[in-house]
């Protein structure tokens, strides 16, 4: 993927929970993995994962989330 296609703006989006104050991490589904960049510094850089690392932090982010007191 080049980097114009990774800093293309209509790829990216925050969850539906973020405050709208710029503190959120975006999340851009690539092809065959998953790009994620800091709000606050879009041109900062971009960390890709694997679909299957996202998938398991997602249910890991579900799971702690199930048990806060």
């Amino acid at each position: 993927m080049s980097k114009a296609e990774l800093m293309d703006d209509k790829r990216w989006f925050t969850s539906s929970y973020s405050n709208g104050t710029g503190d959120c991490v975006e999340v851009a589904v690539l092809d065959g993995a998953v790009g994620l960049r800091d709000t606050k510094d879009r041109e900062a850089g971009v960390v890709t994962v694997g679909v299957t690392q996202w998938r398991t932090f997602l249910a890991a982010a579900e799971e702690l989330y199930r048990h806060q007191p």
